[in-house]
């Protein structure tokens, strides 16, 4: 992160149902424009709630190394990660009824640890 963010260990990103099946087969994902992430999980799932009620909510959880660096955006609760990102999950876990959303109610997750390839 830069110098004037916090220290950040653990960022999320949501993901679409497909994109969710490609890195299943494949465990690799590669962006080729930045990365925008979140500090905030539910931050991550809420664009694509009314779509995903009745299945699971894809977030990527991603371990950032000791000095990554991305841009902090405190107001949204984002990081913005470098372009040309590369990401091999090392895990997947699904969760039911896991209380994320603000209003309390309960939403299925599923979560795919990440980890930055060099």
């Amino acid at each position: 992160m830069t110098d004037s963010s916090p220290k950040f260990r653990v960022v999320y990103r949501g993901m679409t149902e497909e994109t969710a099946q490609r890195l299943l087969k494949e465990n690799v994902f590669t962006n080729k424009g930045f990365t925008d992430t979140t500090v905030n999980p539910w931050n991550a799932c809420e664009p694509l709630d009314d779509e995903r009620r009745d299945t699971y909510h894809n977030l990527m959880a991603i371990n950032l190394p000791e000095g990554a660096h991305g841009l902090y955006v405190a107001e949204q609760e984002m990081i913005v990660l470098q372009r040309d990102l590369t990401l091999k999950c090392i895990g997947v876990a699904m969760f039911d009824s896991a209380h994320i959303a603000p209003d309390g109610s309960p939403r299925n997750l599923r979560i795919f640890a990440m980890e930055m390839k060099s």
